[in-house]
């Protein structure tokens, strides 16, 4: 499991543009799901890919679910290059996905009062 108090603060110190989304984000809009990692969109000029690199590089990021060594160089290149490392909830078509989608647009109906 992660410690997202050391990543966002980590991400945090280090100025990286970012917003929270996933299984977090969903869990501080009042979602019951639990998660056990930190999914983020971070703002991709380069200067922030240099300040997101500069704050986990000491964490030591791999690939989850890589085979245990697999050569993986976590840099800018790698970061900028990494356009499909977050997949969207409906797309994944996982059971728990639909379920997840189907608990968050309850929330978001509840949270605006809609009754429907």
């Amino acid at each position: 499991m992660n410690n997202f108090e050391v990543l966002l603060n980590a991400l945090m110190s280090s100025g990286v543009s970012f917003v929270i989304i996933g299984g977090v984000a969903a869990t501080v809009h009042g979602s019951a799901r639990l998660t056990s990692d930190l999914d983020i969109v971070y703002d991709r000029s380069a200067a922030n890919l240099e300040r997101l690199v500069r704050a986990l590089l000491p964490l030591e990021p791999y690939l989850r679910g890589a085979p245990v060594g697999l050569p993986f160089t976590f840099d800018t290149e790698t970061i900028r290059r990494g356009l499909n490392f977050i997949v969207s909830k409906r797309a994944a078509g996982r059971t728990k996905d639909f379920e997840a989608v189907a608990e968050l647009e309850l929330i978001r109906k509840e949270a605006q009062g809609d009754d429907s």
